[in-house]
């Protein structure tokens, strides 16, 4: 699947030596008339180069020169997340419908972060996950997210079977966006039983770590070379996925070690550790937390002189005199789109927090000249 931690932490390891919830994004209104932000016209032009992957694809994307089942379906969020090109959108939800099988699922079980983004797609897309492509049992993808919760043990309520060494909280995360972008009851004791395990997960620092075996012991201090401790990743997606519920653990206490770790340029590091490299993902997943937690990205605790996490985000992004113009790169590959970077940096810089919310608009394609 996309989301895939063990993927994330090489990759890192590599270039330094993953009807319909309303999103509220903390930004004055543009006047009738105005040209949008910066921010915003980035993130239009990052879903513009997402729909014209997936118009030349025939429906998808790719991650690495290879089809991405559940990139395409954080394309479809970060084009509804604009309201960029619904066609290509459109287009991209068609084919996930024939993507339900081995596409959403991990080690032989279905996997929670893959089933999310599907979930999310559909919602955002005016779609219905619970009869996705279908009515059988296997197209009704909230039922099938919910079915993989734990019931007894350690972890219960933990989403998935499979090991959550590296990415517990992430996915934990996404699954508790997307049911409550599906509107489950809160009342149904997996969701409330999720919740209750992503909060036991919760460093003192306010921050996660992937997973904590054992909550009764500390978190680990954040460590850059062994890439351990609390990172912003896992932060990022537990903070939004508990956000959606109402739940803010914590909150003043999440903003002061954002704050502490945040790097020059004004983005965010992977490891949650002082004075390291910002990446897109990682600013990505932050300028969402800052937001789920009722701050704004603009507000001056995050400024580093002029520099802001928006715009540490879009200095990521491919400029006109690259044929990839819109997409965002990541360290390491200053001139090559990269795909998980671009469907993680637009709904971001449109100020969106998961889940986004049901969007039927559309603009033309292309947006502004190049």
């Amino acid at each position: 699947m996309g989301f895939d931690f063990r993927a994330r932490r090489g990759l890192r390891a590599l270039v330094v030596s993953t009807a319909l919830a309303a999103s509220v994004a903390l930004v004055a209104p543009v006047p009738a008339g105005a040209a949008p932000p910066t921010n915003v016209l980035r993130a239009r032009r990052g879903a513009q180069w997402l729909a014209h992957q997936v118009r030349a694809n025939g429906g998808y994307v790719k991650n690495f020169g290879n089809i991405d089942a559940v990139n395409t379906a954080y394309a479809v969020i970060a084009m509804r997340a604009t309201g960029v090109d619904r066609p290509a959108s459109q287009q991209a939800i068609v084919w996930l419908r024939h993507q339900i099988g081995t596409a959403l699922q991990a080690g032989g079980h279905d996997a929670p972060g893959a089933l999310a983004a599907f979930v999310m797609a559909s919602v955002s897309g005016a779609q219905n996950p619970r009869q996705f492509g279908g009515t059988a049992k296997r197209n009704n993808l909230v039922n099938r997210l919910l079915a993989t919760a734990r019931t007894s043990g350690r972890d219960k309520g933990l989403f998935g079977v499979q090991d959550p060494t590296f990415d517990g909280a992430f996915r934990q995360g996404l699954a508790l966006a997307a049911l409550e972008a599906a509107h489950v009851s809160p009342k149904d004791p997996r969701v409330a039983a999720g919740i209750a395990w992503l909060e036991r997960q919760q460093c003192k620092s306010g921050l996660w770590q992937a997973y904590r075996k054992n909550t009764k012991v500390s978190c680990v201090r954040a460590n850059p070379t062994t890439f351990t401790g609390p990172d912003t990743n896992s932060t990022g997606l537990a903070v939004q996925g508990l956000a959606a519920w109402g739940r803010r653990p914590r909150r003043q206490t999440v903003l002061a070690s954002l704050d502490a770790i945040q790097s020059a340029d004004g983005g965010f590091p992977f490891v949650a550790a002082k004075n390291q490299a910002s990446d897109p993902n990682s600013t990505a997943l932050i300028v969402q937390a800052i937001v789920a937690e009722k701050s704004g990205p603009t507000a001056t605790r995050w400024k580093k002189g002029t520099a802001t996490p928006y715009s540490a985000l879009g200095a990521y992004q491919l400029e006109c005199t690259n044929p990839d113009f819109g997409a965002f790169w990541y360290p390491g590959s200053p001139t090559d789109a990269n795909t998980f970077a671009t469907v993680q940096a637009v709904p971001a810089l449109a100020g969106k927090t998961l889940p986004v919310a049901r969007n039927t608009a559309t603009m033309t394609v292309p947006l502004t000249p190049c």
